[in-house]
C-alpha cells in the first residue's frame, strides 16, 4: 500500500509579498496553491492509495473566502481519484468548541472519498489496495490531552490483523525539534511521549504541527516509523536553509518504508556582507558578493555588516539595483558596529586643568603624534581666544 504524507500547508501566510498582475491576488497565497498543486500531481504520478493531511491547512482559524476556495478546488480534485483524510490541527481548531473548525466542510457536504477527524477516532479507508485503518489524534483541547493515553489504547486494541493499520496526528510529540511554529502557535503546546505512539500494530505514524521534517523513530524492528512530513512551503527566513517537501510511504506486510520528496516551495536567501574598515569601496564589495549568488525567484534580504571607522558612503541606488532579479527584496539591514567610548584618566586634579591641558590629555590618550598635537593645540588656542 502506497501513501501520501503531508501537513501544515498554512494557506493564508502572506508575508513577503505583491501583487501578481494577472490574478490579482498575492504572490505569495499562489506560491502555497502552487506547492498544494504539486502534492495533488505527486499523488496520481505516483498512484498513491490514499492521501494523509495531518493539520494546519490555513494559517488562522477564520481564512477568507478565496483561500478556501483555492483550499477547496484542490481537495476536490484529489478526492475525485483517491480517499483523503483531513486531521484537524491547531491552526484549523476555533476557540469554543461549539464552532465549526476550517475543515469541517468537508463532513457537512458529505464530500466523497473525503475524511475530517475531530477528535481521537479510528477510521477504516477502503482504497484500491484494500482496507486501510487509520487511527487519528487530532489537535485538542488542553484538558483533553489528560485522556490520550487511554484513548490511544482502547483504538490499538480495535486494530485488525488483516489490513495496514496508521496513525496520523497534528501534535508536539516528545524529542521533535523545533522550527518556525514556534512564532505561530496558537494556545499552549501539549507535549505527547514518544512511547504512547510506538505500538507494533501501528505500520507509519503521520506527524504534523513541527514544520521541520524529522524522523522521530525508525526501529530496526518492531514499532512503527514515525515521521513529521515538515511543511510544503516555506513561512520565513526562519525556515530559509530547511527542505520542504512531502513524504510518500510504502507499507508491504509488515516493512514500512519511506521516501522525502522535495516540493517547488519558494526559496529564502539570505546574503550577509562583512566589509573591513580598509575596504576603499565598500559599495564594488557589496556588489561582488551579491553577484556570486542566485537571486532569480527568490526571497532575499542583505545584511551589511559596517566597521565603526568605516568612512566610506555605499550607493545604496546601485545596491537596490543588483538585487532587482529577486522575486521580493524583503530588506537591507546596514549593521554599523558600535565602538565604545575610552575613559580618558585626568587625574583627581580634573578641576584644575586647563581647557588646554585637558585637550594635551585628550590627545595623549587618542596617541596622537607630537606633530599633529602641537597644531591641534595652535587651533584650539586660536579658538579659545575669539
Amino acid at each position: 500500500m502506497k501513501l501520501l504524507h503531508f501537513s501544515d500547508l498554512h494557506i493564508g501566510m502572506e508575508n513577503y509579498t505583491k501583487l501578481d498582475p494577472e490574478t490579482g491576488l498575492s504572490t505569495r497565497l499562489l506560491d502555497f496553491f502552487k506547492t498544494f498543486d504539486f502534492i495533488v500531481d505527486k499523488a496520481f504520478e505516483e498512484q498513491v492509495d490514499a492521501v494523509i493531511f495531518a493539520g494546519d491547512a490555513y494559517k488562522t482559524r477564520d481564512p477568507n473566502p478565496t483561500q478556501q476556495r483555492g483550499f477547496g478546488e484542490r481537495m476536490r480534485k484529489l478526492a475525485k481519484k483517491i480517499p483523503v483524510v483531513l486531521v484537524v490541527g491547531n491552526h484549523d481548531t476555533p476557540n469554543a468548541e461549539g464552532k465549526a473548525n476550517t475543515l469541517d466542510i468537508y463532513s457537512a457536504l458529505e464530500i466523497e472519498n473525503v475524511w475530517v477527524s475531530r477528535k481521537p477516532e479510528l477510521l477504516q479507508i477502503k482504497t484500491k489496495s484494500g482496507n486501510l485503518q487509520v487511527i487519528t489524534l487530532p489537535w485538542l483541547h488542553k484538558n483533553d490531552y489528560k485522556q490520550v493515553a487511554e484513548k490511544l489504547k482502547l483504538m490499538y486494541e480495535k486494530i485488525k490483523s488483516d489490513s495496514p493499520a496508521i496513525l496520523a496526528s497534528h501534535a508536539e510529540i516528545e524529542g521533535a525539534a523545533f522550527g518556525s511554529e514556534k512564532g505561530l502557535a496558537i494556545g499552549n503546546d501539549v507535549t505527547i511521549p514518544l512511547p504512547l505512539l510506538q505500538d507494533k500494530r501501528i505500520s507509519y505514524v503521520a506527524l504534523g504541527h513541527i514544520h521541520k521534517h524529522q524522523v522521530l523513530s525508525n526501529p530496526p524492528a518492531g514499532g512503527p516509523l514515525i515521521v513529521y512530513s515538515g511543511s510544503p512551503e516555506r513561512i520565513d527566513f526562519g525556515e530559509e536553509k530547511e527542505e520542504k517537501g512531502i513524504i510518500l510511504v510504502e507499507i508491504i506486510s509488515s516493512k514500512t518504508s519511506y521516501k522525502f520528496v522535495p516540493t517547488n516551495a519558494r526559496g529564502f536567501l539570505t546574503i550577509n556582507v562583512d566589509l573591513k574598515n580598509t575596504d576603499l569601496d565598500p559599495t564594488q564589495t557589496i556588489l561582488d558578493e551579491i553577484k556570486k549568488c542566485s537571486l532569480d525567484n527568490k526571497i532575499v534580504r542583505l545584511v551589511i555588516n559596517i566597521p565603526a571607522e568605516l568612512d566610506k558612503d555605499i550607493e545604496m541606488d546601485k545596491i537596490k539595483k543588483a538585487l532587482s532579479a529577486a522575486h521580493i527584496l524583503a530588506g537591507i539591514s546596514r549593521n554599523i558596529e558600535k565602538v565604545e567610548r575610552e575613559k580618558i584618566d585626568l587625574g583627581k586634579d580634573v578641576e584644575s586643568l586647563t581647557p588646554i591641558a585637558a585637550l594635551k590629555k585628550y590627545f595623549e590618550a587618542k596617541k596622537y603624534s607630537p606633530g599633529k598635537q602641537q597644531e591641534l593645540e595652535k587651533y584650539a588656542a586660536a579658538l579659545l581666544e575669539t
